[in-house]
Formats: C-alpha cells, structure tokens, sequence
C-alpha cells in the first residue's frame, strides 16, 4: 500500500498547520487501502476528536464480497478493544 498527499501549488497554505484540510491517494489491493484509510482516520479523530465520529450510526452491509460494518461501542468495549495504551490499534 502506498499514500500521498495530494497537493497543488494553489492550494499551498491552506493544509498542514493552517486548520485546513489536505487530499490523500491510497494506492493498493482493496483490503491494504482500507485498513490504510482506517488507520489515517483513527489518527485523524485523536488529534480532532468527532472529525469522523460526529453522527456517525451503526451500518451493517449486504453487499457480497468486501465491505465494512459499523458498531458503535461503549466507552468500556471501547478501552478493552483497545487496549493497554491503544496497543491494538
């Protein structure tokens, strides 16, 4: 799996340390580039907690083949899926 920012020189200022946002490419097979994505947004969402959180519902799929389901967890599932320290991100 490969990652790049995806930045153009108009865009310049705007992302890193100026509150904004930038683009990432993920380049892989599908499973690589979404355990990727889920890993990049779980740093996200420490740093600026309910960036991706905020609203979020429980989504379980039907489609054959892969996907991604959403539980929502309570605070003590959360920790002990976690783990010590977050060690099981």
């Amino acid at each position: 799996v490969l990652m790049f920012f995806m930045n153009k020189a108009e865009d310049k200022g705007r992302g890193k340390g100026s509150g904004g946002s930038e683009k990432l490419i993920i380049f892989g097979p599908t499973r690589g580039r979404r355990g990727a994505e889920l890993k990049v947004m779980s740093g996200v969402e420490t740093k600026n907690p309910g960036y991706f959180t905020k609203g979020v519902r429980e989504k379980t799929s039907n489609d054959r083949g892969f996907d991604t389901d959403r539980l929502i967890f309570k605070d003590d599932e959360l920790s002990y899926s976690l783990g010590k320290q977050g060690t099981t991100r």
